[in-house]
């Protein structure tokens, strides 16, 4: 028994063997793939995936549609967004604060041509020295004007809101955080909301950090970050030369592009699954993950107007005959002469009267010309079109009520529009079916979408409208609770939103 147990052994051991090296079909090397970010672009969606090997093609598809045009963007070419965020308060020690200007001064004069630079300092506030800089020494002067300063620092509240900022943005960007870590006092943005904000708009952190004190639990929690993203993480005491964390930093070697058209049946707005399948040198990589879709604008037609029927054509009058004039004839002295003048003065005297009546009237006997109204057509019915000043100025009027909803145009401000909310108020193009009109952008439905509120909380939902109504970037398909300070957009048209009471 033992003898056939050692030889089961052994042909489970060749079977592995043979399987392994394709007997049973074909074998896939052991190819790495991790999905950076993925974003829509337009009409496409482009993903960026570290891989351990260079990518030869790909292919992909959005839920169950394949994609066209899949395009390979190597790591030469890829567009970079970086943004440096430094922690310049005293907790920084001083031989750390030379190592950090160093590690930047390094950095910037090594930038390639493709990636742009944001630089801010934050403790307990957060200041932006330069925004998408390509220039090296604009950046080399900021660096060597930085400053450090005794205050507390509030990380994950800045790295939170810089993540809704770029959410959009189409270029591979990344953080580089220099710190001595996050700590875990609950005020503002706990690291736990952040963790999951990363994880719903995934972008590389690369993190730099240093000792100070007994900071080994906050380092643990900023370097989480990195790991977590798939970004690098660096202390500064463990090299011996901080020209090791730059190259570090600007290794894009692993970094592949991959852009792909998405199919027009998905093109709704909505998170979708992504799938990819990456063909590397070193074999096959399969990449999932979901990505919101881009939409299509769809130009709404104005309402047609029905055609007016023809007015008949008045009869023709038949022109008088031509009166044949009478013979001339002696004067008579008689009564007809008498009756000729008779007609005469009260001819005179018709005239008169019609004259001092006119001139009461402040007329001269012009018909008095009354300003032109546009009329808007609708059905057989003729509607007079209230001007466009007049609408503004009424709309700008706050009538009684317990609150106000303001509308502000982000890319216009000075178009702004208030109603009271005791109601629900719609908006859309159609100025006779809404309260507010917006009716300058054909991307707006003649009903869009409609506010209202209900136990002292305000809602917004989309009133199946074309393109879709979407509050802070994000596109509604039932009611959604609102605030001050919102964004909502319908078609191309965006929104600030206030609600006030009165």
């Amino acid at each position: 028994m033992e003898w056939v147990r050692h030889r089961w052994n052994i042909w489970i051991a060749v079977l592995a063997v043979w399987i392994a090296f394709g007997g049973m079909g074909q074998a896939y090397a052991a190819a790495d793939g991790r999905l950076m970010q993925i974003v829509a672009d337009g009409k496409a969606v482009v993903a960026y995936i570290e891989c351990g090997s260079k990518v030869n093609d790909a292919e992909g598809q959005v839920a169950q549609y394949p994609c066209e045009n899949v395009e390979v963007i190597q790591p030469e070419n890829i567009s970079v967004h970086t943004i440096i965020m430094v922690d310049n308060s005293l907790s920084v020690t001083e031989e750390n604060r030379g190592n950090i200007k160093e590690i930047l001064r390094q950095y910037v004069q090594g930038i390639p041509e493709q990636e742009e630079v944001s630089f801010a300092l934050f403790g307990e506030e957060i200041q932006f020295l330069a925004e998408r800089a390509k220039g090296e020494d604009v950046l080399l002067t900021l660096i060597e004007g930085m400053e450090f300063q005794n205050q507390d620092t509030y990380l994950t509240d800045f790295v939170f809101q810089m993540l809704g900022d770029i959410q959009n943005d189409t270029a591979y960007t990344r953080f580089i955080i220099i710190s001595d870590g996050v700590d875990n006092k609950a005020i503002g943005i706990t690291k736990e909301e952040l963790a999951a904000k990363l994880n719903e708009t995934s972008r590389p952190v690369y993190t730099i950090g240093h000792v100070y004190k007994e900071n080994s639990e906050e380092l643990k929690n900023m370097f989480a970050l990195s790991r977590m993203t798939g970004g690098k993480e660096f202390l500064i005491e463990d090299y011996g030369e901080v020209g090791e964390i730059v190259a570090g930093i600007h290794d894009f070697s692993g970094i592949c592009g991959i852009r792909m058209d998405v199919p027009e049946k998905v093109m709704d707005g909505d998170n979708r699954h992504v799938l990819l399948n990456i063909h590397t040198e070193d074999g096959d990589v399969e990449v999932t993950g979901e990505a919101s879709m881009p939409f299509t604008l769809v130009e709404e037609e104005p309402e047609s107007e029905p055609e007016e029927e023809p007015e008949p054509e008045p009869e023709p009058v038949p022109e008088p005959e031509p009166e044949i004039e009478p013979e001339p004839q002696e004067p008579e002295v008689s009564g007809i002469g008498t009756g000729k003048l008779a007609g005469v003065v009260f001819a005179l005297l018709a005239a008169v009267l019609l004259f001092i009546y006119n001139k009461r009237r402040g007329n001269t006997g012009k018909e008095e010309k009354k300003p032109a109204v546009a009329v808007k057509k609708k059905g057989r019915k003729a509607v007079p079109e209230v001007p466009k000043e007049i609408r503004q100025e009424e709309a700008a009027a706050v009538p009684e009520g317990r609150y106000l909803l303001v509308l502000r145009d982000r890319i216009n401000p000075e178009r702004v529009f208030r109603y009271p909310l005791d109601r629900h108020v719609a908006v859309g193009r159609n100025i006779d079916m809404v309260q507010i009109p917006v009716d300058y952008n054909l991307t707006v439905s003649g009903q869009h979408c409609e506010f209202y509120s209900r136990n002292n909380r305000f809602y917004v939902r989309d009133l199946r409208s074309a393109n879709h109504t979407f509050v802070d970037g994000r596109m509604i398909q039932e009611e959604t609770e609102i605030i001050s300070g919102n964004t909502v957009r319908m078609g191309e048209v965006e929104f600030y939103v206030e609600i006030m009471p009165i």
